[in-house]
């Protein structure tokens, strides 16, 4: 029975790997190769030629999506043959490095080592732990087992052993306490966009330091590490000559149980009601995931401003969770530094009716239908999806349109409270990723840092996570499994901009509804090339733009 669920969660692993490889390759590169590709969603058939490896794929579709997160029932190569998903990314690369120029031979390598990672992860998820149905805001957010349904190795945890990937991962139930390092006061900055702290430390984490510190406790202030961190870095010059100095004191392993969250670095502790975002020296897809000094700056800027400006204060069903503070122990060098750096992001919802989006999309097993299932009423899929679109693409782009604050909103970044089986509360979270229009900055703002962009980059952001990313999976998830039709609910989403235009005058929504095309990130060929933090983008087509008139005085691309 044992053999039977490794075998299976291989199978698993590896058809679900074939499908986002496809998908990836058909979005990303499917205009300049579209001679060798083809899909005919009424047959429910496709084909696609690989020349440069001499080979055809073909097989037949479950499931044709309109925004290109296509489902497929079978895969076979014109012998017959099943590929794994390790062929089928040779096979890609071979033909993007034959057409392109893509991807040197250290890079193809590099590729591959990283999709391998990710199966050898889904298949480990997949093998040892039960389907969870959503019960609360923990279990969204340790249920996240497939992830970005359009980049090439989302499961990906280079720098983890087996034995950490067991012991780390939410997917697998993870629970831990976390380290602890005294740092002393002349080492140590914080920064809280309150006048003063609001996040304390557990009163056992604080026996504990009193306990190791003696006399000295008033010399230090504590922050909390990752233990794969904490081991790692000790080997670091820079920390072991802290430790040296003693400016830092490693207090081990002690305080009340973390939980990985669906990002791996960030943690939710119970104890303390807060999520704490930590700097973790892995690769968790393509990036490695310390906390830079830009990074936490944009975050702490942008909680300011969002604060100064009131964010949605006006708009009773939409919230933003917080990054209230920012801790680090400071090096001369800024790598190091970014590697001992922790924000802390209170948690003030209801934990008991709040899940994770990005988990209410994947099912829970195969077969079944997606989670979002078990927390709405399947009789009133239009009435929730309505629902849905007011209290969250409405105040979004109000707020673009009237502040020009635009968010990283994706479906891992959005929580949603339900109550009596309909949306209640829309939540964006990580700030990092907040954007502002210069011009329509206060005129007192200096506009010259990170938070800050031009209008066209800034409502290209909008654009891409929350109209591509995030509503594109939404809806082929809700389509797929309740027996709705993606081009119906896209009409939809149409209806809730014209509405926001029309009737409010918000010019930002005429942009979207006139938009020929939309752009997303070439995340296979940005993790192919070594660009992931600079990513180049693709067209999308824009579904909603050929279902009216023309919105005249709204005719610019989003860019």
């Amino acid at each position: 029975m044992r053999e039977r669920r490794r075998l299976d969660s291989r199978e698993q692993a590896n058809r679900h790997t074939c499908k986002i490889l496809l998908n990836c390759y058909l979005r990303e590169c499917g205009s300049e190769h579209s001679s060798g590709i083809t899909l005919k969603p009424a047959e429910k058939t496709y084909e696609i030629r690989f020349p440069a490896s001499g080979v055809v794929l073909s097989g037949k579709l479950s499931g044709y999506s309109v925004m290109g997160e296509h489902e497929y029932d079978s895969f076979h190569t014109h012998e017959g043959n099943e590929p794994t998903c390790t062929e089928l990314a040779e096979w890609i690369v071979a033909e993007l490095r034959l057409h392109r120029g893509a991807a040197t031979d250290e890079q193809a390598a590099d590729f591959a080592d990283k999709v391998a990672n990710s199966v050898r992860n889904t298949a480990l998820f997949l093998e040892h732990s039960e389907p969870v149905r959503v019960e609360d805001y923990l279990s969204s957010e340790q249920s996240l087992r497939f992830g970005h349904p359009f980049h090439p190795y989302p499961k990906n945890t280079l720098g983890f052993m087996e034995e950490e990937v067991r012991r780390f991962s939410p997917e697998l139930r993870a629970a831990f306490p976390l380290c602890y390092m005294a740092v002393r006061k002349d080492a140590y900055r914080e920064e809280w966009i309150a006048e003063r702290r609001e996040v304390e430390l557990p009163e056992s984490v604080e026996a504990h330091a009193g306990d190791a510190l003696g006399n000295r406790r008033d010399a230090y202030e504590l922050l909390p590490v990752h233990p794969w961190q904490y081991a790692h870095v000790q080997g670091c010059d820079a920390v072991r000559d802290y430790v040296r100095q003693g400016k830092i004191v490693p207090l081990g392993s002690c305080g009340p149980l973390a939980y990985p969250t669906s990002s791996v670095r960030t943690v939710y502790v119970p104890a303390m009601r807060c999520n704490i975002k930590l700097s973790l020296d892995i690769q968790i897809t393509n990036l490695k995931r310390n906390n830079t000094k830009e990074q936490m700056r944009r975050t702490l800027d942008a909680a300011r401003y969002l604060r100064r400006s009131r964010g949605f204060a006006q708009e009773p069903h939409t919230r933003i969770a917080f990054e209230e503070g920012v801790c680090c122990c400071a090096f001369e060098e800024e790598q190091a530094t970014a590697w001992l750096t922790v924000a802390y992001r209170p948690i003030r919802f209801d934990t008991a009716a709040t899940y994770v989006l990005s988990s209410l999309v994947e099912p829970p097993a195969r077969g079944e239908p997606v989670r979002l299932l078990s927390v709405m009423e399947p009789n009133h899929v239009e009435a929730w999806f309505r629902r849905y679109l007011d209290i969250s693409l409405r105040p979004i782009v109000r707020i673009a349109e009237e502040q020009g604050i635009h968010f990283e909103a994706h479906l891992q970044n959005a929580l949603l409270t339900v109550k009596d089986g309909m949306p209640d509360t829309f939540i964006i979270r990580d700030l990092e990723g907040v954007s502002v229009e210069r011009e329509k900055a206060g005129e007192q703002e200096d506009t010259s840092g990170p938070l800050f962009y031009e209008r066209e980059q800034a409502r290209a952001r909008t654009a891409y996570y929350y109209f591509v990313n995030h509503l594109g999976s939404l809806i082929h998830a809700i389509a797929r499994d309740m027996s709705s039709d993606e081009t119906y609910l896209w009409g939809i989403v149409r209806e809730a901009l014209a509405e926001e235009y029309e009737l409010g005058g918000n010019e930002f929504a005429g942009e979207l509804l006139a938009a020929d095309v939309f752009y997303a990130k070439k995340n296979m060929m940005s993790c192919l090339a070594g660009n992931s933090e600079t990513p180049d983008y693709v067209p999308v087509i824009n579904r909603m733009k050929s279902m009216g008139r023309e919105w005249k005085g709204a005719h610019k691309q989003l860019v």
